[in-house]
C-alpha cells in the first residue's frame, strides 16, 4: 500500500505532497489539468525511464518519494538485495539532475534502478494505455488463470516432480558422459593404477621411511666413529689398549721406586679407564647392529614413492584416493550397461511422476480457463462492454530438454478476446484502446479477489467513453476491489469519483506567467463542488450540487467523521 507521495520540480508540478487512503483514492481535475502528470511521477518512482527535461524548468533536480507499507514478498526480495528494514515499511526515493546523473533509493541505501523495477512489480500494478505490457506475455497470463484456479498446491507438485525428474535425467546424462569417458581413458587408468598397485604404498608410509632413513643415516654415521675407535683403542698396532698395556708391564720393577711411583699409578689408571671404555665402546657397537633391510634398500623405497609424487604432482595421500577412484571407475565400467539401464529407469519412474502432476494441473487448469473466460465475459457486459467475449486456450509446450512438463506446467497459457462480434479474437494485450486494457484489468482485479499480493491498482483512463448506468457498474466494481487492496484512479466521473475515501484535485494556476499545476485534498463542502463540476461545470449550480450530495452519500455509506472527506455538510 502506498501511503505517500511526494513530487518535487516534476514537470509543471512544483511540489505536491498526497496521503493515500487504504481503500480507494480519486484524483479528479479538469481535462489538460494534468492529472496524469501524478501517475507518470509513480511510474518514475517505480523504475521506469526519465526524461532530463521532466525536470521543471529553473530547477536543478526533479525528485519523486514514496513511503509503501510492503507485502512480505517485498520485504524478503529488499532483504536479498541488503536493503535495511524496519518494520513492513519502504521509503523509496528517485532523483534526476539536469547534470545527467539519476539516483534511487530504498530506506535510505542507493539502489540500482533494475532493483527498483523488481521491488515495483511488488508494489504496484498500474492498469491504463501503454501500461499493459505484462498482458503480452504468456507467463504473465497463466499466472492469472493459476491465481484464479487457486493451482499453487498443484503447482508445487509440479515443481518438486520437475525437481526430481531434472537430477534424475541430469545423474543419467552425466552417468553416460562418464562410461564414455572410462571407456576412452581405460587404458590409461589400468597403467597408472598397475603402477601404482606394484609399488603399494602404505597411507603414511613416506614419511615413516623418513624417519628410519634418518635414524638409520645416524645410526651409520655413529658406526663409522665407533669403528674408528675401535681402530684407535684396540684395533690396530700401536693402539691406545695396547701401548697403555705395554707401558704398564715394563714399568713393573719400577712402580714402587718414589721418583715413578705416582706416574706409574696414573698409567695403571688410564689402563683402568682404557678398557673400561673399550667395553662401552663394544656395548655401542652391539647397539648399532644394522637392522634386516639395509639402508640402500630403503633408500631406493624412499626414491621410488618421491618419485610417485613427482610424476602425479599430488601427495602420496592423495594419490592413493586418486588410486580408490580409479578402481571404482573400473567397477562402474565393468557394470556398465546395467548401472545405465538403472539410471534410464529412475528417469522414466520420474517422468511419470511428472506427467501425473502435471496432468492434474493441466485439467484443473482447462476447467479454470472455462469458468474465468465466462466470468470475464459476465464482468465485461457490467462495464459498457456487452459484447466482449474471452477464450482461454492451453497450448502444449514444446520442451527441448524431454520431460512431460517444465517447472510450470505442461502447457502455455493464451488469454484471446473478441470486444466486439466479427472483430475475431486477438491476443490479450493486443487491443488497442488503453481504457477497455484498463477495464478488462478491473474485471480481473473484481474476479480475483483477494487472491495475490495485496499491491497498489492504479486505473488510467478506465472510465473512457461511459456515462450513465456503465460509470456506476465500474463505481461499484472499483469498490469491491478496494475492499481487498488499495486503488488509485484517475477519473473524469461523478458517479466514480463520489465512491472515493480519499479524493484529489488537480488544477493548473498561472504563477508570475509560469503555468504550474497543484494539487490539494478536497474536503467536506469542497468535495460537493467538485462533484457538482463533473456533473454539469458548474460547480455552484444548486441542483447539481443536489445530485453530488446524493452521489456522496450513496458512494460513502460509511459514519460521517467530522471535517474528513465523509463529512458532506457545507
Amino acid at each position: 500500500m502506498l501511503t505517500q507521495l511526494r513530487v518535487q520540480d516534476f514537470l509543471l508540478i512544483e511540489s505536491a505532497q498526497l496521503a493515500f487512503a487504504p481503500g480507494l483514492n480519486v484524483l479528479t481535475g479538469e481535462t489538460g489539468a494534468g492529472k496524469s502528470l501524478l501517475l507518470q511521477a509513480l511510474a518514475l518512482l517505480l523504475g521506469r525511464r526519465g526524461a532530463l527535461d521532466w525536470i521543471r524548468p529553473g530547477a536543478g533536480e526533479l525528485c519523486v518519494d514514496g513511503t509503501f507499507r510492503a507485502s512480505p514478498r517485498a520485504l524478503r526480495l529488499a532483504r536479498r538485495h541488503g536493503i535495511p528494514l524496519e518494520g513492513e515499511e519502504l521509503i523509496v526515493r528517485r532523483e534526476l539532475r539536469a547534470g545527467g546523473r539519476g539516483r534511487c533509493f530504498v530506506n535510505g541505501q542507493r539502489v540500482l534502478v533494475a532493483t527498483l523495477r523488481a521491488l515495483s512489480t511488488h508494489l504496484v500494478d498500474i492498469h491504463g494505455q501503454r501500461q499493459e505490457e505484462r498482458f503480452r506475455r504468456a507467463e504473465a497470463q497463466r499466472d492469472l488463470l493459476d491465481l484464479y484456479g487457486d493451482h499453487a498446491p498443484l503447482l508445487r507438485a509440479v515443481r518438486q516432480a520437475h525437481r526430481s525428474w531434472a537430477a534424475a535425467a541430469q545423474a543419467r546424462q552425466a552417468a553416460a558422459a562418464q562410461l564414455d569417458r572410462l571407456a576412452r581413458e581405460e587404458d590409461w587408468i589400468r597403467y597408472q593404477l598397475d603402477e601404482i598397485e606394484r609399488l603399494g604404498p602404505a597411507p603414511d608410509e613416506l614419511e615413516s621411511l623418513r624417519e628410519r632413513l634418518a635414524a638409520q643415516r645416524r645410526r651409520a654415521t655413529e658406526g663409522e666413529l665407533a669403528a674408528l675407535a675401535e681402530q684407535l683403542l684396540n684395533g690396530r698396532e700401536g693402539a691406545v689398549l695396547e701401548s697403555l698395556e705395554e707401558l704398564d708391564h715394563r714399568l713393573g720393577p719400577l712402580r714402587e721406586a718414589p721418583a715413578w711411583r705416582e706416574f706409574a699409578a696414573g698409567v695403571a689408571t688410564l689402563r683402568s679407564e682404557a678398557r673400561a671404555l673399550y667395553r662401552r665402546l663394544q656395548e655401542l657397537q652391539r647397539a648399532l647392529e644394522t637392522e634386516p633391510d639395509s639402508l640402500a634398500e630403503q633408500e631406493a623405497r624412499l626414491a621410488a614413492l618421491e618419485d610417485l609424487e613427482r610424476k602425479h604432482h599430488r601427495s602420496l595421500e592423495t594419490i592413493l584416493e586418486l588410486a580408490e577412484g580409479w578402481r571404482r571407475d573400473l567397477e562402474l565400467l565393468a557394470e556398465g550397461e546395467a548401472a545405465l539401464a538403472q539410471r534410464s529407469a529412475d528417469v522414466a519412474a520420474a517422468d511419470r511422476e511428472l506427467a501425473a502432476a502435471a496432468g492434474r494441473l493441466t485439467q484443473s487448469r482447462k476447467r479454470a480457463a472455462q469458468e474465468l473466460a465466462r466470468a470475464l465475459a459476465d464482468e465485461m457486459a457490467g462495464l459498457a462492454m456487452p459484447h466482449c467475449r474471452f477464450r482461454i486456450e492451453l497450448d502444449p509446450l514444446t520442451l527441448p530438454s524431454g520431460g512431460s512438463s517444465g517447472p510450470r506446467g505442461a502447457e502455455r497459457v493464451r488469454f484471446t478476446v473478441e470486444t466486439n462480434p466479427g472483430t475475431g479474437f486477438r491476443p490479450l494485450g493486443e487491443i488497442a484502446s488503453g481504457g477497455e486494457m484498463a477495464r478488462i484489468a478491473l474485471a480481473l482485479r473484481v474476479i480475483l479477489g483477494r487472491r495475490g499480493e495485496p499491491r497498489l491498482a492504479v486505473f488510467d483512463e478506465i472510465d473512457a467513453g461511459l456515462g450513465g448506468g456503465a460509470a456506476r457498474s465500474v463505481a461499484e466494481r472499483l469498490v469491491r476491489v478496494a475492499l481487498h487492496r488499495q486503488v488509485l484512479l484517475v477519473t473524469h466521473l461523478a458517479p466514480i469519483a463520489a465512491h472515493g475515501a480519499r479524493h484529489f484535485r488537480l488544477a493548473k494556476r498561472n504563477c508570475d506567467g509560469e503555468t504550474r499545476v497543484e494539487v490539494a485534498e478536497v474536503r467536506a463542502g469542497e468535495r460537493i463542488a467538485e462533484v457538482a463540476r463533473m456533473l454539469s461545470g458548474e460547480p455552484e449550480g444548486r441542483q447539481a450540487r443536489d445530485h453530488a450530495r446524493r452521489l456522496l452519500e450513496q458512494g460513502n455509506p460509511l459514519p460521517r467523521r467530522k471535517g474528513s472527506g465523509t463529512d458532506f455538510q457545507q
